[in-house]
Parts: structure tokens; sequence; C-alpha cells
């Protein structure tokens, strides 16, 4: 399971979103990104359908619905053909990608294939776009939009890059440190660590950080720190951990948990 940091909460500027409030929220059309098992798209058609090609080779993989209220998307498989309960997540979008975080749900294979940052096919003009507007002005929400794209297409250094550069001017936002250690994974586990606590210290909250501050220790062979860690991601919602890490965690996890 991999998470590159899931829903945004921070403002876009105007000289990156341009569009209205309204056209800002749309999410029908084609988005895809790079995850651990290769090149990925979703296609969000307006009658409310949704369908998985987890190889970006025109394949129908999975075909869902889903449903569109304020910024929580709901998906429910059509005849539960990989899961058979509805998954809800937050979801953030603005010219440039979309990101999915996990509200609530119990599928493990939903959840990878759908969280973290997905990004249009064009992205390449996106990218040039931003290059061109950054070497006028080292604005700080241009390179964390840019790094986020690059989240999206599984280019780590470039992400890592550019959000080394975001926090040396802003280092009070939450969501960019857990971005940057996700791009540390799993090269270097003490910078995940080092990035997701200061995550959990502007946003103690924050269910993913801990998610994957634990997977960084229990890597390091911090196995009971890293089921802590787990455990309260469980608690702050990230459910699906009780069942993904059990079979890591039955030493430290009592049975009554």
């Amino acid at each position: 399971m991999t998470i590159f940091g899931g829903l945004q909460d921070e403002k876009s500027p105007t000289q990156i979103n341009s569009k209205s409030d309204k056209q800002n929220q749309e999410v029908p059309g084609k988005w895809v990104r790079v995850g651990p098992q290769g090149p990925m798209a979703i296609i969000l058609k307006e009658d409310g359908t949704a369908e998985g090609d987890f190889g970006n080779d025109g394949t129908i993989d999975v075909l869902s619905n889903y449903e569109l209220v304020g910024d929580t998307i709901s998906f429910s498989d059509e005849s539960g053909a990989m899961c058979h309960e509805t998954g809800q997540y937050k979801i953030f979008k603005n010219d440039y990608y979309i990101a999915f975080d996990l509200i609530s749900d119990n599928c493990s294979g939903r959840i990878k294939s759908t969280m973290g940052y997905w990004t249009r096919p064009e992205f390449k003009d996106f990218i040039s776009e931003l290059d061109a507007k950054l070497s006028d002005s080292v604005e700080p929400e241009l390179l964390l939009t840019r790094a986020r794209i690059y989240l999206a297409v599984g280019n780590s250094m470039n992400a890592q890059s550019d959000l080394d550069k975001y926090l040396e001017q802003i280092n009070t936002n939450p969501r960019a440190y857990l971005n940057r250690a996700a791009t540390y994974m799993p090269a270097n586990l003490k910078g995940v660590i080092e990035d997701c606590n200061r995550t959990i210290k502007l946003e103690p909250k924050n269910k993913n950080a801990y998610f994957l501050r634990g997977l960084a220790r229990y890597e390091l062979g911090e196995k009971e720190a890293g089921c802590e860690d787990f455990e309260k991601a469980i608690q702050l919602g990230f459910s699906v951990l009780r069942i993904a890490e059990q079979q890591k965690c039955q030493l430290f996890w009592s049975e009554d948990n």
C-alpha cells in the first residue's frame, strides 16, 4: 500500500488555478498516474461511471459507479467485481492534478489504486508551463504544484527537489512534509521518519503520516514502534490496516483491539 500525501488543504493561488470554483470541482475526464504496479488510468465519465485501466493501455479492468457530493467522492464497483463495499475519499482538484484521500474504505486494492495524486495525460505540457513560470519567479506554490505532478507520474527525484525548495520558503505546511517523506521511500527511511514527525507536529491527526512512519520504522527493525504507528493510523480512520498489517503486528496488537 502506497500513499503520496493524499488530500491537500492549501488553496491554489490565482496564477495556478484560473478557473471558476464550479469548474474547479468538476472531475470528469481521464486521469493518469504511475503507481507501485506501474502506469494506471482512471476515466471518470459524466454519467457517473468510472473505468479503471491498471495498465493505461486502453483495457478496462474495473468498472465502478461514482458519486461526487461537495469534496467527497464515493466509489462502488459494479457487481462487486473488485470490492463489495463502497469506498469514500476526499478530493482536491486544481488545473493540474487531482488528489484522493481516504475517508473510509475496507478494500485494500481500491486504496492502493486510488489514493495519491493523478494528473491529466497532457502532464508534459503542464510541466513545461510551470517550468516557464518558474523561470521568471520561483513562487513556492508553483513548486509545490509541479512536485505533485511529478509525484503522480512517479518522478520522485524531481518531486523531492521541488519540495526541498518549497520547504525552504514555506516550513509550516504539514502536507508538503508528508509529500517529501513519500519521495524518500524506500532509500532514506530515516528521512521518512523525520518528515513524518514534522507533519505530525503540525497536524497531529494526520493518519497518513502515522501510516508512512510506521512503514519506515518497521523496515528499520523498530517493529513494535511501527505497529504502534499503524494502530494510531487505524484509530484516525485508516481501518483497513487492521487487516493489511495483522500478520506483521500480531505480536504487538492485543486480540481485542
